[in-house]
């Protein structure tokens, strides 16, 4: 409504303005003859065309300011337009990410359920596979350890060559590792000696025993590219976690109890990231 008024104001403004001059001029138009009257006819006259052209100038000045004024709200509406197609991609992407973390938070919980299974699953495993062998299972931060004595994984004397009856006892835990293979990430196979020997011979001799062990469990479907065989020699004797001083080594291998203690393999178990991990911290990285 206002538009229509905006366009029939100027003209009616203009032939208002043109009508009131045009009376005025009649009005005031002399009669009679000689110059004073053709002078006030003249004046007349101008006076006529200068309301006329002064309404017309107005007229033109109203039409220019109802465009600057159009187009100044086309500017506008286009504006809202752009920014309201913004708004309506930001509200897209938004539930786009929305419904992404409702997936990653429902595949974790369901995740988070499967992990629990099959870490109790392994644990079960091992345990029990430690337990009919007499060797000593162990786990701390998220690392299993089992602990496979001379007695359960024996070798001759100065030898590297694993005897049949602890074949047969690493078969069991070949079978445990084996159901829950996914859901490990490396196997480490640590070889240790007593203090009998230079420590060169014995570094090369523990070397050799755990590589006998990591043969052994490859040939057994254990993939060769998960394990690893380290040597440490006499350096850590048994119920310590790092290498030790002379001292302490010499202490712990005082009588012949003590250094079939030190004779021992290790496995340490080190298990996969788990799918919940990962969900995790892609959902910190949205």
């Amino acid at each position: 409504m206002n538009s229509v008024l905006s366009l029939i104001t100027p003209p009616v403004g203009l032939l208002t303005v043109a009508g009131v001059v045009l009376i005025m001029t009649f009005v005031l138009w002399p009669r009679g003859q000689g110059f004073a009257v053709w002078a006030r006819r003249a004046g007349a006259v101008v006076f006529a065309l200068i309301g006329v052209g002064g309404a017309a100038t107005t007229y033109h000045a109203s039409v220019l300011g109802q465009q600057a004024e159009s187009t100044k709200n086309a500017d506008a509406l286009k504006e809202m337009a752009s920014l309201r197609r913004e708004l309506s991609n930001a509200l897209a992407a938004n539930r786009v990410q929305e419904a992404k973390l409702t997936a990653l938070e429902r595949t974790a919980t369901d995740q988070r359920q499967r992990d629990a299974w099959r870490a109790a699953e392994l644990e079960a495993d091992l345990q029990k596979a430690m337990q009919d062998i007499g060797a000593m299972y162990n786990e701390r931060n998220g690392v299993i350890e089992l602990v496979l004595k001379d007695a359960i994984v024996n070798f001759e004397t100065d030898a590297s060559t694993l005897q049949c009856g602890s074949k047969e006892k690493l078969s069991r835990v070949v079978g445990a590792i084996s159901r829950v293979l996914d859901g490990i990430d490396s196997i480490t196979i640590v070889g240790h000696t007593d203090l009998r020997g230079t420590g060169d011979h014995n570094k090369s001799l523990s070397k050799q025993r755990a590589d006998a062990v990591v043969a052994y469990l490859a040939q057994s479907g254990i993939p060769r590219k998960m394990m690893s065989g380290v040597g440490k020699s006499y350096l850590q004797p048994a119920g310590f976690d790092d290498e030790q001083s002379m001292t302490v080594i010499k202490k712990a291998n005082s009588d012949d109890k003590e250094m079939a203690e030190n004779r021992r393999v290790q496995m340490l178990i080190r298990r996969k990231a788990t799918a919940t991990q990962t969900a995790e911290k892609h959902r910190a990285a949205l």
